[in-house]
């Protein structure tokens, strides 16, 4: 016979009406909570990362090339019509999916009793309206193949200014003529379609044309102010970031990830990892501390039976097998219950999301949810691994226990 085993089911079947059972089903409600807490913060986290990123991304490309001059936060710097021959060379590089030339001008927009300081974006026919055209809350994107006088705006940009689809955008500009004097120019593109990316800082002052428009405002020999990119994602985009340097001339252009063209955005989004570590670390200390404090309940109320043990010749391994089969079952236990509850949350989140946020504050309109088949391993591994690290401790008590005291103990 395997006394162990034997000995194991003895243990778990005398507990079934004593305190010990009350106790370790705390210690599995512990270890439950612990990993439903870790993937239901790894699952949002990872989300609201994700949405955050592609919002942005959607918005100005995974990578923007301009002129190497340009300074964070100034107006851009027009380029020529003869750096547009570079498209070509942009677009064959390996990884690169979309190449769009835009250009970027402040200007002045009237409404119907407000103005504002707003910043226009002419973009070519190829642009990927594809974002956009989710985040429509009327209207339709344009179609610059049929009609390039036309315009979108922000949701927030028409009730500001009284504006809406079918109505005309008056953008005023400041031109710079060939004697370097700015004067006023004007363009009055139709609105057919109002947007909103929930991301503020965007919405608050850009609108959408084609950049036929824009070149208008454009000093006499400059043409755009930058290339967008979208990436196919075959190659990581530093990799790509190395293609195109390799590819274009040095000391002209300024190649810049959506890390770092929208730095401030994505900065904050790096200090939830920090929120995410330490939600980690506690729920492995609650499912450390219950394990811990479980076991050592069991060996005192099991002193006497490891006192006997140990006199009739038992080997502290056979008696640790023991306490192993109980960290299994407890471990075990947990993370089936943690799993189902953890995970089922995320899923109900995932496809009816209940849980709504204000997007003002948070850029989303609702609690996002990403699935990471490796962190769901990394969590229910790191948790077994832990909770069996956890016999150190008990198994330094029982060798410490003697036959004859532990057989007398009560």
């Amino acid at each position: 016979m395997n006394w162990p085993l034997f000995m194991a089911r003895r243990l778990s079947a005398s507990g079934r009406g004593s305190f010990s059972r009350s106790i370790v089903r705390l210690a599995i409600v512990a270890v439950a909570l612990s990993s439903a807490v870790m993937f239901i913060a790894l699952s949002t986290v990872s989300g609201f990362q994700s949405g955050i990123k592609n919002k942005v991304i959607g918005i100005n490309g995974d990578l923007v090339i301009d002129d190497i001059i340009n300074t964070e936060g100034s107006e851009p710097i027009p380029m020529g019509a003869k750096l547009l021959a570079f498209t070509t060379d942009i677009q064959s590089v390996k990884g690169v999916q979309s190449v769009s030339v835009c250009a970027v001008r402040p200007c002045i927009v009237k409404g119907e009793n407000e103005i504002e300081g707003m910043v226009a974006k002419g973009v070519s026919n190829n642009y990927d309206f594809s974002f956009l055209q989710y985040q429509l809350t009327r209207g339709k994107v344009p179609d610059f193949d049929q009609d390039t006088t036309t315009a979108i705006i922000s949701e927030l940009t028409a009730t500001r200014l009284g504006l809406d689809t079918g109505m005309f955008l008056q953008a005023i500009f400041f031109k710079e003529d060939s004697s370097g004097n700015r004067r006023p120019r004007a363009i009055r593109p139709r609105i057919v379609g109002v947007f909103a990316t929930g991301l503020d800082d965007y919405d608050k002052v850009h609108f959408i044309t084609h950049i036929g428009l824009v070149q208008k405002v454009l000093p006499p020999s400059a043409r755009f102010t930058q290339w967008e990119l979208k990436l196919d994602n075959t190659l990581p985009a530093v990799e790509v970031v190395n293609n195109l340097n390799k590819k274009l001339p040095a000391g002209i252009f300024n190649i810049q990830v959506a890390e770092r063209y929208n730095r401030q955005i994505f900065d904050w989004l790096a200090l939830l990892d920090t929120n995410v570590i330490i939600i980690l670390t506690l729920m492995l200390l609650v499912a450390v501390i219950g394990m811990c404090t479980t076991l050592l309940i069991l060996i005192t109320e099991r002193t006497h039976m490891i006192g006997t043990l140990k006199a009739l010749g038992a080997k502290e391994s056979g008696i640790r097998k023991i306490f192993q089969y109980q960290v299994t079952f407890i471990t075990g236990m947990g993370l089936l219950l943690g799993n189902a509850l953890g995970l089922g949350l995320c899923w109900l989140q995932y496809h009816f999301g209940f849980i709504t946020l204000n997007t003002e504050t948070y850029y989303v309109n609702k609690v996002l949810i990403e699935f990471n088949p490796m962190q769901i391993l990394w969590v229910n591994t790191g948790t077994i691994l832990i909770c069996w690290l956890v016999l150190y401790l008990p198994a330094r008590v029982i060798g410490r226990l003697s036959p004859i005291k532990s057989i007398k103990f009560q």
